[in-house]
This record gives structure tokens, C-alpha cells and sequence, in this order.
């Protein structure tokens, strides 16, 4: 069966055939890399280590909440900052090195 032509300005244009499909072994994927296994690895750490600064601060939290301590009038920001900068920088270097 062959394809109708469109005629466009006067010119017939018979619509073309696609060639039959060659289908090309391909190889198969490779498995996991070991760089790809070896940044799963230091990804799951540093949320591990993200989970238990978390808990730490959650129990800091509470240890002031329900004693005493929490009565103290001090201005612990900037020293609360500086720690929690520091932790995140030392989360993030053991993170990026090998």
C-alpha cells in the first residue's frame, strides 16, 4: 500500500516510508559504582549524624524546660549559634572527606 501525496504549491510530495526499525544490542547497565555506593555510604552518615545532633538538642531542650536551669536569664545565642555552626561545619567536612 503506498502512501498519498500532498501537493503543496503544485508539487507533489509523496510522504516517504520510514526505514524498518534495526533494533542495536546495547550493553547492560552496569551495577552500582563504588562511587556511587561510596556517596549512598556518606550521605546516610551525615543524615546519622544531622539525627543525633537533633536528639541532643531535644534533650537539651527538655533538661532546661523541666529544671531548674531553665530559670537562668542568660543570652546564650551567640554561643548556641557558634555550636550549631560548628557542628554543621563538622558534619559537612566528615561528609566530604574520605
Amino acid at each position: 500500500m503506498t502512501a498519498r501525496g500532498f501537493d503543496y504549491f503544485d508539487a507533489m510530495a509523496v510522504a516517504a516510508t520510514p526505514p524498518p526499525r534495526m533494533v542495536q544490542p546495547t550493553a547492560p547497565a552496569p551495577a552500582t559504582t563504588p562511587t556511587a555506593r561510596r556517596d549512598a555510604t556518606r550521605l546516610l552518615r551525615g543524615f546519622a549524624y544531622l539525627l543525633t545532633y537533633a536528639g541532643a538538642l531535644l534533650l537539651a531542650a527538655l533538661l532546661a524546660a523541666f529544671t531548674p536551669l531553665g530559670r537562668i536569664d542568660a543570652d546564650v545565642t551567640v554561643p548556641f549559634v557558634l555550636a550549631t555552626l560548628g557542628t554543621l561545619a563538622a558534619i559537612v567536612w566528615s561528609m566530604v572527606r574520605k
